[in-house]
């Protein structure tokens, strides 16, 4: 199974391990910040951030804000590869899911303005919905409670892929649970939530998202992405951790289909400050946590993931698709925002986003761990598949702790041979992930799909049904099984 297909699973993981960040002072590298002032931490910052890349872990933009002032704004590396065209600030980049928090913001303006109600059902708006469409509301939608379930997660991404195309597919499908049961994140929220902007304002979303957000607020490098292509333009390009071209290519919106840039986004940021937009009591709606039907809560609000630090609010999010991810984070309180925007693939969010808050609040840091698979990669585009397995043996055995040995590295790598044509190599690698991981399902699913395009039904069944076995609701093993029978 294709773990970049599971977008938001894990960067929503990611912002809750981000704003819940611990402050145990065990086993960390580096010695405890004495001084508070912008400068110290401005260099402290310049010199993580230029070690992070270095070290290959980090390409791209960031910008920190602390106590309302600017204190480190700057781009690493390149943004496209093939134009040789530099990272900086203001360089427009996919924001994924941090996109919702502007669909978010455009259905508060509408609630404002009269035209909408939190407690507008969907069937309201999309009449071909089934009955169940009755009992979920536009609150729900926002604090993904709805039950509808994500369309990423039934098979529909395709390049060119658009909102009509997942309203319909949507309306074929059963909820998962019952509204205001549970928080299970769900895109196709918000891209009905765009499609209901559209429907309200008499506009469409592009139009209304610019004219009442990015235009009064001077984000002039900030667009909704209309198929655009990169021959005259500055936006970033995104690659996966391999080198391999791994962009942007969905016509949806709502849900993501914004680029951004740090400097854009620190004018949002500032907005959120204000009554520029909404009045704050209708912004404090969105840093409020979704109630549930037996009157506990989740913690997300509309378009951001709630926390605390230091008992202090802090609202966040992060956006992963394809090569990209980025993130933000806003101490309420204090008036300041960690925000970076990457196009290489990375997996390390967390990691950063924690030591960019320890460095504000003069705590110590951890570096990420370093990537198992691109340092095996490396050996295997060298030297083959048999080093590279010895390597990875070899760097488990003697420095485990730097290294990033988590089963979506191998899982990643083994795909990554297998979209080369590299079949009987990517086997050998996904063998090595069943061996370090025998418990987990998406191991086995993996080394199921490569021996299926190996050709190799027996073996393939038996990893399906072994898969299956430790997952039962793994829909993707089961439908390969019954393709494999059927052949």
């Amino acid at each position: 199974m294709r773990t970049s297909s599971l977008r938001f699973t894990i960067t929503f993981l990611a912002v809750c391990s981000i704003v819940s960040l611990s402050q145990s002072k065990t086993g960390l590298t580096h010695g405890k910040y004495s001084s508070r002032t912008s400068q110290t931490h401005a260099a402290q910052i310049d010199v993580l951030m230029r070690q992070l890349f270095e070290r290959g872990q980090f390409n791209g933009s960031v910008l920190v804000v602390e106590h309302d002032e600017v204190i480190y704004k700057h781009g690493l590396g390149v943004a496209d590869a093939s134009r040789k065209l530099p990272f900086t600030s203001r360089t427009p980049t996919y924001l994924a899911s941090l996109s919702k928090q502007f669909t978010a913001m455009a259905i508060m303006m509408l609630v404002e303005r009269h035209q909408l109600s939190y407690s507008d059902s969907l069937s309201k708006f999309f009449p071909q919905f089934p009955a169940y469409a009755e009992k979920i509301t536009i609150r729900h939608l926002l604090n993904h409670t709805s039950g509808i379930p994500d369309y990423v997660g039934l098979g529909l991404e395709h390049p060119g892929l658009t909102n009509a195309e997942v309203l319909q597919a949507l309306t074929r499908e059963q909820l998962r649970f019952a509204p205001g049961e549970k928080f299970a994140y769900s895109n196709s929220g918000y891209v009905l939530l765009a499609m209901i902007i559209e429907k309200v304002s008499g506009q469409s979303y592009p139009t209304f998202i610019t004219r009442n957000i990015f235009a009064p607020l001077g984000m002039h490098d900030t667009f909704v992405s209309q198929s655009r292509t990169h021959d005259d333009k500055l936006e970033a390009r995104a690659y996966n951790r391999f080198g391999d071209l791994d962009d942007y290519n969905l016509n949806t919106f709502g849900e993501g289909g914004i680029y951004s840039t740090a400097e854009d986004l620190f004018k949002w940021d500032r907005a959120l400050y204000t009554d520029k937009l909404v009045k704050q009591v209708t912004l404090s709606e969105a840093f409020r946590p979704a109630k549930l039907n037996d009157d506990s809560t989740s913690p997300y609000g509309f378009g951001w993931a709630l926390a605390t630090y230091k008992n202090e609010p802090i609202v966040a999010h992060a956006g992963r698709f394809g090569g990209f991810n980025t993130y933000i984070k806003r101490l309420l309180k204090d008036h300041s925002a960690i925000i970076f925007l990457t196009n290489k693939g990375f997996r390390n969010m967390g990691a950063i986003g924690n030591a960019l808050l320890s460095i504000l609040s003069d705590e110590p840091y951890e570096l990420p761990k370093l990537s198992s698979a691109e340092t095996i990669y490396k050996t295997y585009q060298s030297s083959g598949v048999g080093p590279a397995i010895a390597e990875y043996k070899s760097l488990k055995k003697r420095d485990g702790q730097s290294y990033d040995f988590s089963e979506s590295e191998l899982n990643e790598l083994g795909y990554e041979l297998l979209n080369m044509g590299k079949t009987t190599d990517a086997i050998e690698i996904l063998k090595l992930n069943v061996e370090a991981y025998p418990d987990s399902a998406n191991v086995y699913d993996g080394l199921g799909e490569a021996y299926m395009k190996h050709g190799d039904r027996e073996l393939a069944i038996k990893n399906y049904n072994k898969s299956l076995q430790l997952d039962p609701s793994n829909a993707n093993a089961a439908a390969m099984l019954k393709r494999l029978e059927k052949n």
